[in-house]
């Protein structure tokens, strides 16, 4: 079966994008001081306080997107699998930090654009997965 365009254009985008969470993971655990230089007092020490098991969420949300993206280059199922399970760990991670933690408060109503970002576009990645699959292109 012929595999449209924009089925790779969105894969490539998906691993990109997935790539990126990467980065911004990595810098977070490793460089976590540098990235809060702009910081009020007030986020540094909410920032602080978001506890180990967050990051390990964190790690596998962006491992298992990176995967989903590979699995879609690939024309795996699999796909379906790592985005669900990405899916599931962005909103733990992104509920957590932003409702339970009160990084909205703290970061004010811009703090809300990139999880809000980042969970659609988790919903985006998952469906096209899924539809893909559904339509035999995986």
């Amino acid at each position: 079966m012929s595999v449209p365009r924009w089925f790779w254009i969105f894969a490539i985008i998906a691993l990109l994008w997935n790539l990126m969470g990467c980065m911004i993971f990595l810098s977070e655990v490793f460089a976590k001081e540098a990235m809060m230089e702009s910081f009020t007092e007030e986020q540094k020490e909410w920032s602080r306080d978001i506890p180990f098991w967050i990051y390990v969420v964190f790690a596998i949300s962006v491992v298992s997107g990176v995967m989903g993206s590979l699995a879609l280059l690939v024309r795996r199922r699999l796909a379906v699998h790592c985005f669900a399970i990405s899916f599931v760990a962005v909103v733990v991670q992104m509920g957590y930090t932003m409702l339970i933690a009160g990084g909205l408060k703290v970061m004010g109503p811009s703090g809300a654009v990139m999880p809000l970002l980042v969970i659609t576009l988790s919903i985006v990645w998952l469906c096209l997965a899924k539809y893909s699959s559904n339509k035999c292109l995986l």
